[in-house]
């Protein structure tokens, strides 16, 4: 990302494995890993994690961090943006669950079935299907 800043994610293996809070250490151990195998040490600039609905992508996490040499004053002074006073960082976190996953799975299934039987073209497909996803959000 330039000027000692790097970003890096972590995407859990499977759609079940629901924990951000692990994925978020994972990532946070792999970046600090990173910076002692270049002599640096890091500093955390954000992290967030994504926990889409199920069967709609994997958990994530991303860390923003910047790899500095022991000893600088970016270590411990405000971050960029921050004022002089040193604000905390937010952490964002990002989460999208439904209640209704399994409705929405059926939901979808169904539609695929009258795609497959001839029932619905590829293009009234993707119109329901989009209709059914702004639905669930």
């Amino acid at each position: 990302m330039g000027n000692d800043t790097y970003s890096m994610t972590r995407e859990a293996r499977t759609a079940f494995g629901r924990d951000t809070d692990k994925l978020r250490e994972e990532v946070t151990a792999a970046a600090v890993k990173f910076c002692e195998g270049q002599g640096k040490q890091m500093r955390q600039i954000s992290i967030t994690s994504k926990l889409p609905m199920f069967a709609m992508g994997y958990p994530s996490a991303t860390i923003v961090f910047m790899a500095l040499n022991p000893g600088d004053p970016a270590l411990t002074g405000p971050l960029p943006g921050e004022n002089s006073a040193g604000t905390s960082v937010t952490v964002q976190r990002t989460v999208t669950l439904s209640s209704s996953t399994d409705d929405l799975v059926s939901a979808l299934t169904k539609l695929d079935d009258l795609r497959k039987k001839g029932i619905l073209t590829d293009e009234e497909f993707q119109a329901e299907k989009k209709k059914i996803l702004s639905r669930s959000n």
